[in-house]
């Protein structure tokens, strides 16, 4: 008997259209007393919390520079949008979280 909990998807959108991208293509939303950044990338959808872990800057300020990663606005880090660790390799690790879009719109998994 599998006893694991299904993954809770959150719709946050029905399509990309609804969501807030500035020109710098990340959006920023509110959900349960957290901010996401929703990358708009070259390669799909991602999303992460927007709080840099290196010095607290705000990663919705940011950009994606040409590798497809987030860059904090402050000091200029960098975090690969698949698993969060900095691109510097100085063991800083970025919270990502799952997102998926299909017909039915863009769903999140902030677990």
């Amino acid at each position: 008997m599998d006893t694991k909990a299904p993954i809770p998807w959150i719709k946050i959108a029905s399509k990309r259209e609804e969501l807030p991208f500035g020109d710098n293509k990340i959006a920023l939303i509110h959900f349960e007393e957290k901010k996401i950044c929703i990358i708009d990338g070259p390669d799909g959808l991602h999303a992460c919390i927007d709080t840099c872990p290196h010095a607290s800057g705000q990663l919705s300020g940011g950009f994606i520079d040409g590798k497809g990663n987030i860059v904090c606005p402050v000091h200029h880090y960098a975090f690969n949008l698949f698993h969060g660790r900095d691109t510097q390799q100085e063991g800083y690790k970025l919270k990502v979280f799952d997102i998926k879009e299909n017909e039915e719109g863009i769903f999140l998994n902030i677990s």
